[in-house]
């Protein structure tokens, strides 16, 4: 039997309406970059239940090789939209491992030409990028080591992320990163 350490990662999920990416964090936090809520996720013996808020709640039985099967809540065995399956498709990655923790997300030390001060790196069902000294509605996404920042009315930004280390290093989407850069540490 698996435990819930064993199950994060990023599979496909799939229903009577298609199929696209999710992700158990670790700490039962819940993502899905297309269909974004607050959502959580646990294991229950060899059940896992999800609540994706207004998505809607699951539970889905686990197999050996992380496969699972399930259902919407309450089961509806007449609704043949109601079937769930997730296939596991990769581990997270050091990069990701590195912004989200042990699942809730975590502050960095941000430095740019003006000085430094902490931000964070939300693992909620958003990516929420939240920065005290220049708040902003804002969010982060992460494509291999390549990590974006919408900061808002502050700008979007593109760093690489070197996670043995747990640096980054970037600039302004656009800009002269020579003299316009930014720089992060865990």
């Amino acid at each position: 039997m698996a435990t819930a350490a064993e199950l994060v990662g990023w599979y496909d999920l799939s229903w009577k309406g298609g199929a696209f990416e999710i992700c158990f964090r670790p700490g039962g936090y819940f993502f899905c970059p297309r269909f974004q809520a607050p959502a959580r996720w646990e294991l229950e013996g060899d059940v896992v239940r999800i609540d994706w808020a207004k998505f809607g709640k699951y539970e889905m039985q686990v197999s050996a090789d992380k496969s699972m099967e399930g259902n919407a809540i309450p089961k509806n065995t007449e609704d043949e939209s109601n079937w769930r399956k997730a296939a596991f498709k990769r581990p997270l990655s050091q990069e990701e491992m590195v912004l989200i923790g042990d699942g809730a997300g975590t502050e960095w030390d941000f430095a740019w030409t003006g000085g430094s001060f902490p931000v964070q790196f939300k693992a909620d069902g958003y990516n929420h990028f939240k920065c005290e000294d220049f708040p902003a509605h804002a969010h982060w996404s992460l494509e291999g080591t390549t990590l974006r920042i919408d900061w808002g009315e502050y700008g979007n930004y593109e760093l690489k992320i070197n996670a043995p280390e747990q640096t980054m290093a970037g600039g302004p989407i656009g800009g002269d990163w020579d003299k316009d850069w930014r720089k992060a540490k865990l």
